[in-house]
This record gives C-alpha cells, sequence and structure tokens, in this order.
C-alpha cells in the first residue's frame, strides 16, 4: 500500500475537553502499523479545547481542528468530521478515551481481511490516570472470546435500552468510509444518545458487515466521583422517533425475525419513556401526575418493576 494512503480517519468530537483531550489527541497519534489523520471538531467549547489540542501534537501535520460555530452535539461534530475525513476507515475516538498503540493497525487489518464494513473491539474502563477499574474487559463472558460476525438482529439484541446490562453500543466502531458514502449515510443530528447504535444499525439493515475483535485496545475513562447520567423524557422521546424512523426507512426490507426484534425494542424505549417521565415527575414531587405516566402504560409494570428494584439494591449497597 502507498504511504499516502490514509488507512484510518481518528475523529474526535470535542467539548469542554481542554483538560484530556490532550491524552486522546497522543494516543492517536502514537498508533503503530497504520496510516492517520486525526480530526479534532471542536463544538463550539466556552474553553481552550482546540488550542490544548494543538498544543498536545506539537505540529504534527496529521492533526486537524475544526471549530463549528455553534454548539450542535456530538453527531453533528463527528458528521463533520466524516464529510473531511479522507480515512479508508473512520474511528470513533472520545475526547476523554485513549487508544492501546497497536489497536487501529490491528482493526484495519482484521477488516480488510475480513471484508468487514464495521469493526468493534472491546475496552478497558480506566481511571484518569490511565489505570484499569476492572480486572477484565467491559465486555466479558465466553461469547466474547472469539471474533465474532455481528447481524441487525444480534446488536438490536445486544443493546437492551436500559437493562442495566454492558451492551455491544459502548463500544466504538471503525466504519468502511465507502459504505458509508455509497449509501449517503451520517449520525442523526438530533441525537446526543445512541447515536452510533443507529449508524451502526443502518449499516446493517442495509447489508453491511460487522465484525467483534476481541481484542481490547480502547480505554474508556471513567473519573472517580462522576455521576451517572439520569434519562430524561426529552431524551428518550427523540430515540422512538429515531426507532420509529429507522423501522420506516427498512421495514421492506427486512426479515420477519428482524421486525421482531425491533418490535420488542420499540415496545422497550416506549416503557422508558413512560418510566422516565414517572421518575421526572415524582422529582417534582407531582405524584398525581407520576401515576399518571404509569396509568396510561400499564404493561411497563415488570419494566418499572426492574429499574425501582435496581434503584433499591443501589442505595443499599452504597
Amino acid at each position: 500500500m502507498s504511504s499516502s494512503v490514509v488507512d484510518v480517519t481518528v475523529m474526535i468530537a470535542a467539548w469542554k475537553a481542554e483538560d484530556f483531550i490532550g491524552d486522546a489527541i497522543i494516543s492517536a497519534l502514537s498508533q503503530q502499523g497504520v496510516n492517520l489523520e486525526v480530526i479534532v471538531v471542536d463544538d463550539c467549547s466556552p474553553d481552550n479545547t482546540g488550542s490544548a489540542a494543538m498544543s498536545a501534537a506539537q505540529g504534527d501535520p496529521r492533526l486537524r481542528v475544526i471549530r463549528m460555530e455553534h454548539n450542535g452535539g456530538p453527531s453533528r461534530a463527528r458528521n463533520k468530521a466524516i464529510e473531511h475525513a479522507s480515512g479508508r476507515y473512520v474511528a470513533v475516538l472520545d475526547a476523554d478515551d485513549q487508544m492501546v498503540p497497536g489497536r487501529l493497525g490491528h482493526l484495519v487489518e482484521v477488516a480488510d481481511s475480513s471484508n468487514a464494513d464495521i469493526i468493534v473491539d472491546n475496552m478497558m474502563r480506566v481511571n484518569a490516570e490511565g489505570k484499569p477499574l476492572d480486572k477484565s474487559s467491559f465486555l466479558d463472558g465466553t461469547s466474547y472470546e472469539e471474533r465474532m460476525e455481528i447481524g441487525l438482529v444480534d446488536y438490536v439484541d445486544g443493546n437492551r435500552f436500559m437493562s442495566g446490562q454492558k451492551t455491544l453500543g459502548y463500544l466504538k466502531p471503525l466504519f468502511r468510509t465507502e459504505t458509508l458514502r455509497e449509501h449517503r449515510l451520517d449520525y442523526d443530528d438530533s441525537l446526543r444518545n445512541s447515536e452510533d447504535y443507529y449508524l451502526v444499525a443502518d449499516m446493517l439493515a442495509l447489508g453491511a458487515r460487522m465484525i467483534f475483535e476481541p481484542f481490547c485496545g480502547y480505554l474508556y475513562r471513567v473519573d472517580a466521583g462522576s455521576i451517572s447520567h439520569r434519562l430524561k423524557p426529552e431524551l428518550t422521546e427523540a430515540l422512538i422517533r429515531a426507532e420509529m424512523e429507522f423501522q420506516s426507512r427498512h421495514a421492506h426490507r427486512l426479515s420477519r425475525g428482524q421486525l421482531s426484534a425491533l418490535k420488542e425494542r420499540l415496545t422497550r424505549l416506549r416503557h422508558a419513556h413512560a418510566y422516565t417521565v414517572f421518575i421526572d415527575r415524582l422529582k417534582a414531587k407531582h405524584v398525581i401526575g407520576a401515576i399518571g405516566a404509569f396509568a396510561v402504560r400499564p404493561s411497563a409494570l415488570g419494566f418499572f418493576s426492574k429499574q425501582l428494584q435496581g434503584i433499591l439494591q443501589q442505595k443499599l449497597t452504597a
């Protein structure tokens, strides 16, 4: 392969990331066995994110920083990076995360040899100093010890919303750029959660090949004292809209098994929305409104029960 060919465009959507984006930049530029470029899209940060990225690169010409005029969220920022990407693959790297040095070279080799349009690997949770927080990879168990192909049903089943389980959706993909452009695919810029999920699902519905590689090359940073993100009704409402649009786009080409899995997912999202409305109203001390949120969806009783049991267990073990 000619050295002028860019194998991977690493895209980093960044907002208020000046304190940690340097580590992400260094980990990307330190990748071995691969020709790459790094595109940082500064999502109109009020701090010095852009200059911090440039400083970390120390003049390395492989880094490009694009500043958005208005804050539009990670999906819009990633779409801007894809628009400017020259790599055969585009790789997602969050501004507060890192990669081990051989990650991209290994994944590109596997993707090329297996003709994959999407490839994901395992990841390790680390603290701010980069030290592992767990004894094993994020997704553990025998299911994740072998290379495997992931179809649409596998991906839907592996992303059970609000299940309390570790899901495939946390993994950071590499996408084949040609496939994205052939089908004119990009991120849904109305989403600020699950944005990777719907881009992957769109590709799978269109016949793309996805590979899971049992290599742990992504370092997912978890800050000490960080508070888990609590879903809000507007977010679950946006996911229901995205799911309905996804199913409408692809219903004519999907199998009965795929449609069944998607129907179950939509039901779960609707349960989740009713639950988030319920919790939101309880926190606002609007008890009657909270009861009403459950009353309009009594079929969500089992879902409500599991979520509340999970909260109780967390409080008892805290």
